[in-house]
């Protein structure tokens, strides 16, 4: 969300001008970021006119804004500034989340909405969703079984009265990208990109000719800091997936402007199986798991089989807690050259 998206929210214009004036981060006794299920959420801690401290946090994926102060305006001033403060200068959420945050103790009901969902659908070719034929020995017996029986009713239902990303047939555009026989590298996201243009069915990765994402700035970054080569001027990752680095995320389709919205759904039955179909039957992989949620994955690998690359989130909410210094182009490099696989060319700029 940028700002103009943050005070399309705001319930009045006396709200808008409150929020403007409390995005400073001089007025907040705590800030802070995490990584949650729901994607990006940023927490605050600040005075009322009373001395009370009031609660605030915000899931800026999910576009949830909670607040304990006592204010029937939904979302209060204090949650659109926390939102407005974090748009101007993610650097400034540092501090730990303290219980109420980790505990889910906010006591102000959720408020939630879709700027996108104002809008009508884009129009959409609906494509049977079908294997890339390297995984279909692999794989197959999964698009077979009720969940995903489900699920493929789900996806065509939402694509007949929302615009959904990626586009139809582009769900697998990963696996497409490498065969199973070539995967060396995992690296695993969450949901696509919900922006239009941007999601093309790898995780991380953006069409040629579009903005880079803030998370893959800060991947681009690191990668120009460690490997010390150009940072890439596009976000387009597929050289890096036909040298078998699987681009996978959690969940392959989500709403325009609704991250997290085709959360448990029954995306996550089917790339769970993708990732313990490598683990089991693939040999020496490298699982790279990027924050909280992909984390939670690394029950699915052997470890003793594979190698295991972790830190903390690229998003700019995250990446100065620990992801900035991580070295996780050499660590892979380092543990296919082991293991005698060619390590991956990653620089994007001479491609």
């Amino acid at each position: 969300m940028n700002s103009a998206q943050i005070l399309r929210f705001s319930p009045d214009d006396a709200s808008t001008k409150n929020a403007q004036t409390l995005a400073n981060a001089k007025k907040w006794e705590h800030l802070g970021a995490f990584d949650g299920d729901e994607g990006e959420v940023i927490w605050g801690e600040i005075k009322g006119s009373s001395g009370e401290t009031y609660h605030t946090r915000v899931g800026f994926d999910a576009q949830t804004f909670d607040c304990s102060c006592p204010s029937r305006k939904r979302p209060c001033k204090h949650a659109l500034a926390l939102a407005l403060l974090r748009e101007e200068d993610a650097s400034v959420f540092r501090d730990s989340p303290p219980n109420w945050v980790s505990n889910d103790e906010t006591p102000a009901p959720q408020y939630k909405t879709a700027i996108a969902a104002q809008s009508a659908p884009e129009k959409q070719i609906i494509v049977p969703l079908e294997l890339p034929q390297s995984w279909q020995k692999i794989l197959g017996n999964e698009l077979e079984k009720p969940y995903f029986a489900a699920l493929r009713e789900f996806v065509e239902e939402e694509r007949k009265t929302h615009t959904i990303y990626p586009p139809s047939g582009m769900e697998f555009a990963a696996l497409e990208a490498t065969p199973f026989e070539e995967v060396k590298v995992l690296i695993l996201g969450q949901d696509p990109y919900h922006g239009p243009k941007q999601a093309h069915g790898m995780a991380f990765s953006v069409q040629a000719g579009v903005g880079i994402p803030p998370s893959l700035q800060n991947i681009f970054a690191e990668l120009s800091r460690e490997m010390d080569v150009p940072q890439p001027k596009s976000g387009y990752l597929m050289p890096w997936a036909k040298q078998g680095v699987l681009l996978l995320n959690t969940v392959l389709t989500v709403r325009r402007g609704e991250a997290n919205s085709h959360k448990s759904k029954g995306w996550e039955k089917f790339t769970d199986a993708v990732i313990k179909a490598i683990s089991t039957k693939n040999e020496r992989v490298v699982f790279v798991l990027w924050g909280a949620s992909a984390q939670k994955k690394e029950k699915l690998i052997d470890s003793l089989k594979h190698t295991i690359v972790k830190s903390v989130h690229p998003s700019p909410l995250s990446a100065h807690l620990g992801f900035s210094g991580s070295a996780p182009f050499s660590q892979i490099n380092a543990a296919l050259k082991a293991a005698g696989r060619g390590e991956i060319d990653w620089n994007l700029a001479a491609k």
